[in-house]
């Protein structure tokens, strides 16, 4: 039965009088509600916001208006009916972005999901902040921490490489940090799939004010002489005539597979160009390298290479797997009518042990089709493709090390050392040893915490 007219409007009244941002989204994930304290705090209109749908990611959009409200969306499982807490982000385009805690109530009708309330604190989350004291899963602080992330690097293109934890990506970033702030040559290094050219985008879109400079990629790998001079000479003409020698860009894609006669031509286009021309190079390897092992000219080495910058294979950094994975899963949230939050425990575990010859580029592959499997808010290890399962599932016919304890070990020494070899076993994950042994992983965890505390203690006591 329709609620009468007047109670509806004195709730929307009662609800305009809070001082705190309210928002109300039904079931397909459209507002279709929010007070006028929620219109102020985002600094646009109520009907600039009413009938938008959010969507759960963290990449940059082109549309302003959805670009600020694509903060506000909550986790997937909220819509499954499950009470959720989580940082939400007002993302203004002066890049002063408003940070606030919210929490989502599922609304039900007849026992059947028809939306969310959101409630938002009133102040803003001090800076820094990447997790809510309570309860919030490992998908909603990953998210989180890569929005933080966002706000003080990447704009115009996703962040990809540059997510994660590992001190070398934490090295990597600092590096982006100075490249952005003055610009200067750069050459990125790392194995194939790992992400060189979207790095190197990234660093000219962001040290170019109102990206007004031109970006000019040239393929090493198959150019020419004749087209090298063309495209260089094409280049410094244009630069000229706009003035934009500080903001353009020549992204000399491969230079290691550039051959001798064409880098000896580069670095003298280079040397008698009328201002310094910005370059940003990729290479399997180091240009040091590329010098001593072939004919490449030592001065165009140096001259290319006033910024190095590694970046590690996924293999070298397993650490930096969950944040790489969870932002490359909700950019396939864009779009979609179903929205994943993130992954179960063994679904990432399962990651993180793959050795990932392919880097990047395969593991965007492999989490676009788990995303397309997945019937949940989380992709479960089942969702994961067929060729990442059973690399796992050959693993597990490996047998539990026999244990044989010696007379005085106590059974705690013995459970010890059949939890120590089975994570040996398994190469550190805890999901894979704690079906071997038998238990469930939240068990195994507290044990083996357990334990290694109690050895503290005891090699403290001796």
């Amino acid at each position: 039965m329709p609620r009468p007219r007047s109670s509806t409007s004195n709730l929307v009244r009662l609800l305009n009088r809070s001082s705190g941002p309210i928002y109300a989204l039904n079931e397909k994930r459209k507002v279709i509600f929010c007070n006028e304290a929620c219109a102020t705090w985002l600094k646009l209109d109520v009907d600039d916001i009413v009938g938008k749908v959010l969507e759960y990611h963290s990449r940059e959009l082109d549309e302003s208006i959805l670009e600020i409200l694509s903060g506000l969306c909550p986790p997937p499982e909220v819509f499954s009916g499950i009470e959720s807490q989580s940082i939400v982000v007002a993302k203004y385009p002066d890049a002063i972005w408003s940070r606030r805690k919210a929490r989502f109530l599922p609304l039900e009708e007849d026992g059947g999901f028809v939306g969310i309330i959101a409630y938002v604190d009133g102040k803003d989350l001090p800076s820094g902040t990447t997790s809510l004291e309570g309860p919030t899963s490992e998908s909603q602080q990953l998210h989180d921490l890569i929005i933080e992330h966002r706000k003080s690097l990447a704009r115009r293109f996703p962040m990809t490489t540059l997510a994660g934890k590992s001190d070398s990506i934490k090295h990597i970033r600092q590096k982006v940090s100075l490249a952005l702030k003055q610009p200067t040559n750069v050459v990125i290094t790392g194995p194939i799939g790992i992400g060189k050219q979207h790095l190197a985008r990234t660093i000219h879109y962001n040290h170019t004010p109102s990206f007004s400079g031109a970006l000019t990629p040239i393929a090493c790998e198959i150019i020419t002489d004749e087209m090298l001079t063309s495209i260089i000479t094409d280049f410094i003409q244009e630069c000229s005539r706009t003035q934009s020698f500080d903001s353009s860009t020549l992204l000399l894609l491969n230079i290691d597979k550039l051959q001798t006669p064409e880098a000896r031509i580069l670095n003298t286009l280079l040397l008698e160009a009328p201002q310094p021309i910005l370059t940003i190079s990729t290479s399997s390897i180091g240009l040091s390298e590329l010098v001593e092992s072939k004919n490449f000219p030592e001065a165009l080495a140096a001259r290319l290479s006033t910024l190095p910058i590694h970046i590690p294979s996924l293999a070298d950094r397993p650490e930096d797997i969950p944040a790489l994975a969870q932002l490359i899963l909700e950019s396939k949230n864009i779009g979609r009518d179903e929205q994943v939050s993130g992954f179960t425990p063994e679904a990432m575990d399962i990651l993180i042990d793959h050795p990932w010859h392919g880097n990047c580029s395969e593991l965007e592959e492999i989490i676009e089709a788990s995303v397309v499997n997945c019937t949940n808010y989380e992709v479960t290890a089942a969702d994961l493709p067929d060729a990442i399962r059973l690399a796992r599932d050959a693993d597990r016919h490996q047998r539990i090390p026999t244990v044989t304890p010696q007379l005085d070990q106590t059974l705690e020494d013995v459970e010890y050392l059949l939890i120590s070899e089975t994570l040996s076993a398994t190469d550190g994950n805890k999901a894979e040893a704690a079906r071997r042994l038998g238990i469930s992983r939240a068990r195994l965890i507290r044990r083996w915490q357990a334990l290694q505390n109690r050895n503290l203690e005891n090699n403290g006591q001796a």
